[in-house]
């Protein structure tokens, strides 16, 4: 099996009480490709992020369309969805901060390690006495990702016991936005600090973004969930939320939400700006001002999907660096122009991402990002009337 930078060998065995396949990786060194900084931060935004949330590896099954308890081999890429909203952002150019409780294990330091040669602050993550979680990824034959499970009770990862007492208080009050998701919530240490954090960054002036992610495996009281996650989206002055979070939280169609993303605003009326992704289906947004509604629909780029893993989180991404670019989220939401570029350019960042293996690997620069963006100007179909003329479509998208 070839690996990659920062990927480690897999042994799979039986183990000799259930039988069922058990993983065990050999670390290997990491070569991984210079960080292109200087290159980068010459375009920077202006503004502050800060990530709160899960970092960890998902075990990507190298088999499609086969259960997990058949799987012979796994490929671990390091990921979570605060963590590679974080490392997308700074390689973009945006100045970000993770907040995270990672373990003090050999995945934990490898974590760390990577996230620091790409350039994000981890002076404000908590290294704990707990294992870095683990989480198995299957494949259907066409490629899609099923969640399959951990190593271990979910309850016993370091992420679990993020510490509202050891929060990095001044960084949150001082922060533009804070980016974070809903999986911690099913732990109730790592709940109260979120809560704390959002809190905080709302003192501050900042906004609070709320990338809803609904997995069931994280959580021991399902019926008990929505509850919660409801509550803390109630926080929110942005949330994202995709075509299965729809159908749990609201029993929503995709396509309900995606012809008329306001109905889901309206379950939302804190959250003056709303984002819905259904995958290959496309984006859509609502967003209220003092200068009125402005809601719209934003194709899939076409690209060759190697790997949709952390596409959502790269989405994001890119529209907060729009977001930033545009002065904040105030006068984003009162430019209409504006907004649909950033959802654009949001959408251009996801599909470039599916183009490798891995979250945070395949993630691109903010050139590439651009050149995708400038190309899709002039196809009617993302622009309608406001297309401009531009040169065909490379041989790596298409319309």
């Amino acid at each position: 099996m070839q690996l990659h930078a920062g990927q480690q060998r897999v042994h799979v065995q039986k183990s000799s009480s259930s039988g069922a396949q058990v993983v065990r990786a050999a670390r290997v060194a990491p070569r991984r490709p210079a960080v292109r900084r200087l290159a980068v931060r010459a375009a920077a935004v202006n503004g502050k992020v800060v990530c709160v949330g899960e970092a960890l590896f998902d075990f990507l099954a190298n088999e499609k369309g086969v259960p997990r308890s058949k799987v012979k081999s796994w490929t671990p890429y390091p990921g979570g969805a605060p963590c590679n909203v974080a490392t997308c952002l700074t390689k973009l150019g945006v100045p970000t901060a993770f907040v995270s409780a990672i373990g003090n294990d050999d995945r934990g330091s490898e974590l760390m390690k990577l996230m620091k040669e790409i350039g994000v602050d981890t002076s404000t993550v908590q290294r704990v006495d707990a294992p870095t979680r683990d989480i198995y990824v299957e494949r259907t034959k066409h490629g899609d990702r099923v969640f399959a499970g951990f190593g271990l009770p979910s309850e016993q990862y370091c992420d679990c016991f993020l510490d509202e007492e050891k929060l990095p208080k001044d960084a949150l009050k001082d922060c533009d936005i804070m980016v974070t998701g809903t999986l911690g919530l099913a732990a109730p240490k790592t709940r109260a600090a979120m809560h704390t954090a959002a809190k905080l960054v709302k003192s501050g002036g900042g906004k609070v973004f709320v990338d809803v992610n609904w997995r069931p495996v994280f959580w021991e009281d399902t019926d008990a969930a929505k509850k919660i996650m409801l509550e803390f989206m109630d926080l929110a002055d942005v949330v994202k939320i995709s075509d299965a979070d729809l159908e749990y939280l609201y029993d929503m169609q995709f396509v309900t939400a995606l012809l008329n993303p306001c109905s889901v605003a309206d379950k939302l009326p804190n959250a003056p700006a709303v984002l819905v992704t259904a995958g290959d289906e496309g984006a859509a947004y609502c967003c209220r001002s003092t200068k009125g509604e402005h809601t719209g629909f934003v194709p899939v780029f076409k690209v060759d999907v190697v790997d949709t893993t952390g596409a959502g989180d790269a989405f994001t991404a890119g529209f907060i660096y729009k977001l930033l670019e545009a002065g904040g989220l105030d006068r984003l939401l009162s430019n209409p122009r504006a907004l649909k570029e950033s959802v654009v350019f949001a959408a251009a960042t996801g599909a470039l991402t599916c183009t490798g293996p891995g979250a945070i690997r395949s993630q691109p620069t903010l050139e590439k990002v651009n050149q995708l963006f400038d190309e899709s100007k002039g196809w009617y179909n993302f622009w309608g009337s406001d297309a401009q003329e531009a040169q065909p479509p490379s041989s790596s998208t298409r319309r």
